[in-house]
């Protein structure tokens, strides 16, 4: 009996943490801890205490009242959460299709046809991206201002009466699409920098190669850039889906969700909810919902991403 202790013992694989062992453990054990204290107190604590709240109706004064669902089923009762999640959505998928082509297009043109200006237009994309919300929301005002904006003095000094006409922020059907191509100049100048990093990374000789057999620009970014690059296009992606989803600064500032609910998101839904109309459980619920929408579109990129790297 002790000889088999003693060989199960000696077996390769069963060997025993040497003191060593444990204390290397223990420093990183150690090293780990503050970042795991942070973690716990300013993210996994207040997701826990969100999905809690979401479940209860409060105001943030009196007591709370356990109500279970009741918030969630109120909110998909509702008409403007409902078109603010619509809104989210059409803004992601837009985004997607409209943005990151585009940012793409410019990144790869700014590295491929380098100049003399390339580093200043690099700048200048970037600087968009640099501005305050408030500033941009601002410009896009000033921009579609019926009466002194830059459209009306377009139409006038051009004689346009069908652009002075148009009521760009006011009219239901073209307010989410002006906010839209806003944000568009707004955010893109992030993608084209951080994608042109990535195209400025593909080895010389690969592109060099390509040249010598005779391949074109168009076959350059379809069979080579592209195939590279994918892994940042996903990233991108999935920043625009995300930023999508919690959305608020510049519909609020432009029109504030209005006219009606045409440019409302789930971002002036839960600030109404949850700071104008002193319903924190309802704002709770909103935000317990952007928080599984995020997680859903992250969780899909990253299983589509694993799938194409096993394949």
């Amino acid at each position: 009996m002790n000889m088999n202790v003693k060989a199960y013992a000696m077996m390769p694989g069963k060997k025993k943490m040497k003191t060593r062992d444990w204390n290397a453990l223990l420093f990183k054990s150690v090293l780990l801890l503050p970042a795991i204290l942070f973690l716990a107190v300013f993210m996994y604590y207040p997701i826990e205490e969100t999905f809690r709240l979401s479940m209860t109706r409060s105001t943030g004064l009196g007591p709370t009242q356990f109500i279970g669902f009741q918030n969630y089923v109120r909110l998909f009762q509702n008409e403007e959460f409902l078109m603010g999640l619509k809104n989210a959505l059409l803004w992601a998928f837009w985004s997607v299709c409209i943005q990151i082509p585009l940012a793409f297009f410019i990144a790869f043109s700014l590295s491929v046809y380098k100049n003399k200006i390339t580093k200043p237009l690099r700048v200048i994309y970037y600087l968009s991206n640099v501005l305050p919300s408030a500033i941009t929301a601002m410009l896009g005002k000033f921009m579609f201002a019926p009466r002194n904006g830059v459209m009306a003095t377009l139409s006038a000094k051009f004689k346009w009466e069908w652009l002075g006409k148009i009521d760009f922020l006011g009219n239901p059907d073209l307010a989410f699409w002006s906010i839209f191509a806003v944000a568009t100049w707004a955010y893109s100048g992030f993608y084209i920098v951080y994608l042109m990093a990535n195209i400025e990374q593909i080895p010389k000789d690969i592109q060099e190669a390509a040249q010598l057999d005779g391949a074109t620009r168009w076959q350059y970014a379809r069979f080579i850039v592209l195939p590279m690059t994918s892994y940042a296009l996903r990233i991108v992606s999935l920043l625009c889906i995300v930023g999508s989803m919690k959305l608020f600064d510049l519909p609020w500032l432009m029109t504030s969700g209005g006219p009606g609910y045409a440019t409302s998101t789930l971002g002036i839904v839960l600030y109404k909810n949850g700071f104008l109309n002193w319903q924190y459980g309802r704002g709770a619920a909103v935000g317990v919902i952007i928080f599984l929408l995020s997680l859903f579109f992250t969780i899909l990129q990253f299983s589509l991403q694993r799938k194409d790297r096993d394949a």
